[in-house]
């Protein structure tokens, strides 16, 4: 372990959904913001900058010595990388943009090719999950890993021991349910895609699991506050302190961010022993926001109860008082804590009051409530507004400034120009002014030309260090002295910046888009996860792949499933019709998955697997170490939306790609080159969690199971937990079918389709092939006049997404 006194300092690293929060956090201490633009942002709805903002925001960080990073963290159309994204980024990039963070494969292809002085930060919209994934980015530049919030802390240690890239960490704020960047929830239901920055929050509403009494907020984490965990971070070797909140007021990304920005300070000074929160700052930040309280997320927990707010989705507030008794709309409680004018409590979801007056806590007070509004004696009313606080907040804002500290040095001689000198350890400058002439009556006075020099107004600058030189009784006007120090201040402005900006790149040309290949006819694959499939499956001559799911029979590394894979394909070879096996491996490829391939490393490659299916960089990676040279396909997981993803995968070894679930016809037809492979059947996965729906109602049972979950309008959802890599996959309410759409799919030149079978038992498996055989291999269209399928979905197979 390093001594701490080696460690460089900590970034502090706060969110900026407008150019008001972007001042809030620079005066707050933070070390860099992370902002989006009009386009591409993860945060669509936030307020975001226009461009001659953000350009102003980027020279204001670099003049405080700040840094500013944009996102470009969504998935882009062909059509947006193509014509879009050059322009958008070129300004930002001419005046010294410090880094942008990505999400899709083809924009980091594009903006290392394009902009290659660019920094370029892995969002976790990647959901990088461990050192194999990070260190197949490091090969193509990227500077900086923002890790999948799921991790430990040690496999956040890990990361950083292996790669030595820079690794930034959620420390506060909200967590999603999901993987961030493997949740297509809201786009399913909505049409408001996660992956375009529109999520609509589906996970923040209620559901009931079979057995619940009452519906209940399943998949509302609580937000994340981490301040007693600063040390533990510091020593894994976090480079930078990440607060959540784009969405967020300005007050809000003030207190958290000087927060953090204290209690980091204070164990870098004073070490781990004296180290110590105090409970009235955690207090502050509750009251600003908090879901149901706070939890540490996944740095000591792999999931849990106790990580979810249940009972509501939104700020809950702290607790302000205790009723006592009600006469009529009358209620008198007792404060819990002291309580300000224009505070607001909480009686009900629907009901507020504001309040008219202080109230020491212990002291008691009257409310007025609505008519019919009952409050029981001992219940706890809430604050959902701290005024006081927030006013604090907004005046601390209003008086601090931040300033740039700088030397200065001015030399006045008779007969020779004004000279005037600013320096700091970045750039300096020097001016001339008027020519000093020999004073006629009343000579400068040397204490009022330093009084002169050292104003600096509104400029960013502080002259802390001053020298002046002056030799005789001279004679400036004061308004040329005055004038010689504002060219100085914006001569030394001019130039610190100067060394931020960069020229525009010339732009790189487009490869022209491949001929497609197309084949002549449909050809028919699927992915099984049970036994009963994968015999439903090969009994189907049809078939002409099968892909094995990792987790089958609860786990590849389970010591008979190889033997039993073995004996299914023998008997196949001695029916004379054998498909291609493929391995698809797991989702989710944190390092217990990467453990229990290893354990049974030498029987799984041996098995003469004719291709493998990867869901996520790790996998690809994990194959690359271990000396695979076969065929490898990227699942749709693995976002191709663009054909510089698809480049940058087959630059990684892949050979086929399977259609992003997202893109509509139009698009596919965009980018497909006729050897893509659509899924046009099956359960499609909405969320994929490290949190467990089975351990949240019912507890761990290590086993894995089929729950069911009803939204408020009764919609059954599908949750199967994958117990041997401990992770949940929510599946839509109805299937995928595209039965309908053969003509539409035959235009676009794909043939390659693919059945994805996940809940379906053996019958169910066998009736959807034998649908499908008929309609795509041998044209039949009189079984889609008797609607096969009670309920079932397109997807956005026409519909697409904003």
């Amino acid at each position: 372990m390093k001594e701490r006194k080696e460690w460089k300092q900590t970034e502090i690293l706060a969110p900026a959904g407008s150019y008001e929060s972007f001042r809030a956090a620079i005066l707050s201490g933070a070390d860099a913001v992370y902002a989006g633009g009009d386009l591409f942002g993860a945060r669509a709805y936030a307020g975001n900058f226009r461009e001659e903002e953000l350009i102003q925001a980027i020279q204001e960080a670099h003049l405080y010595g700040k840094k500013l990073y944009l996102t470009v963290n969504t998935l882009l159309k062909e059509k947006e990388l193509v014509t879009k994204l050059y322009d958008y980024l070129a300004p930002y990039y001419e005046h010294g943009l410090d880094a942008v963070i990505v999400q899709d494969l083809g924009v980091l292809r594009f903006v290392r090719e394009q902009f290659p002085k660019l920094s370029v930060h892995a969002s976790t919209q990647m959901a990088v999950t461990s050192a194999l994934g990070a260190s197949l980015l490091k090969k193509y530049g990227v500077e900086r890993i923002v890790p999948a919030r799921e991790l430990s802390l040690s496999e956040i240690r890990r990361m950083k021991e292996e790669t030595g890239l820079e690794i930034e960490c959620f420390v506060h704020g909200a967590l999603c349910y999901s993987y961030s960047g493997q949740c297509l929830f809201s786009s399913m239901l909505g049409g408001r895609s996660g992956n375009r920055g529109q999520c609509a929050q589906p996970c923040r509403l209620r559901y009931q699991a079979e057995g619940q009494k009452r519906p209940s907020c399943l998949l509302s984490p609580k937000d994340i506050m981490t301040l007693d965990l600063i040390p533990e971070f510091v020593e894994a070797g976090i480079d930078s302190f990440k607060i959540e909140g784009r969405m967020k007021k300005p007050e809000y990304v003030a207190a958290v961010t000087s927060m953090y920005r204290k209690y980091t300070d204070l164990y870098l000074k004073n070490g781990k022993e004296r180290y110590h929160v105090e409970e009235e700052d955690k207090q502050k930040l509750m009251d600003l926001y908090n879901r149901g309280g706070s939890c540490t997320g996944y740095y000591h927990m792999a999931n849990g109860k106790e990580m979810l707010s249940l009972d509501r989705p939104n700020h809950a507030g702290i607790q302000a008082a205790c009723a006592e008794r009600q006469k009529g709309r009358s209620v008198l409680l007792k404060a819990l804590t002291q309580i300000h004018k224009g505070d607001i409590l909480e009686i009900s979801e629907k009901e507020n009051v504001t309040m008219g007056q202080d109230v020491q806590k212990g002291g008691q007070f009257s409310i007025l409530v609505a008519k019919g509004t009952e409050i029981r004696p001992r219940t706890v009313v809430y604050r959902t507004r701290n005024s006081f606080l927030i006013g604090e907040i907004q005046e601390r804002l209003k008086k601090d400034q931040l300033k740039r500290p700088v030397c200065a040095a001015a030399w006045l001689k008779e007969g020779e120009p004004m000279r005037l000198r600013i320096s700091d350890s970045e750039a300096t400058v020097e001016v001339e002014g008027m020519t000093a002439e020999t004073a006629k009556k009343q000579p400068l006075d040397g204490k009022r030309v330093e009084k002169q020099l050292r104003k600096t107004g509104n400029t960013e600058f502080d002259i802390r260090d001053f020298t002046l030189s002056m030799e005789g009784d001279l004679f400036v006007p004061m308004q040329a002295i005055n004038e010689l120090r504002r060219e100085a201040l914006e001569a030394f402005r001019e130039a610190v910046l100067q060394k931020y900006r960069r020229e525009r790149p010339r732009r790189c040309a487009f490869l022209k888009k491949e001929s497609k290949t197309i084949r002549d006819a449909f050809a028919l694959s699927a992915l099984v996860e049970t036994r009963e499939q994968t015999e439903a499956v090969l009994g189907n001559t049809q078939i002409g792949r099968i892909y094995i799911d990792g987790h089958l029979d609860g786990g590849i590394g389970q010591p008979d499933t190889i033997r039993w894979l073995k004996e299914q394909r023998d008997q196949a070879q001695k029916r004379g019709r054998l498909p291609e096996f493929y391995l698809a491996f797991p989702h989710i490829f944190r390092e217990r998955a990467e453990r229990q391939y290893d354990a049974v490393k030498k029987e799984l490659f041996s098995f003469p697997w004719d291709g493998m299916l990867v869901r996520n960089l790790e996998s690809i990676e994990y194959l690359r170490r271990n000396g695979w040279k076969g065929m490898i396909q990227a699942d749709h997981h693995l976002y191709t939306m663009n054909r510089c993803a698809e480049d940058f995968l087959r630059g990684e070894g892949l050979q086929e790609m399977t259609l992003p679930l997202e893109l509509n016809d139009m698009e596919m037809k965009e980018i497909a080159d006729g050897e893509e492979e659509l899924v046009v059947y099956g359960y499609c996965p909405m969320m994929i969690s490290a949190g467990c729906i089975q351990k949240t109602t019912k507890g761990c049972t290590g086993k894995t199971v089929i729950t069911k979950m009803k939204d408020r309008y009764q919609k059954t959802f599908y949750v199967k937990n994958y117990c041997d890599t401990c992770y949940n996959v929510i599946y839509n309410t109805a299937p995928l079918v595209l039965l309908q759409s053969r003509q539409e799919i035959e235009d676009i030149g794909i043939r390659k389709l693919r059945l994805h079978f996940t809940l379906e038992p053996g019958a169910e498996t066998e009736r959807v092939l034998k649908l499908y055989e008929d309609v795509f291999l041998r044209g039949e269209t009189k079984a889609l006049s008797e609607a096969p399928f009670k309920d079932y979905t397109r997807g956005h197979f026409k519909r697409g997404i904003k």
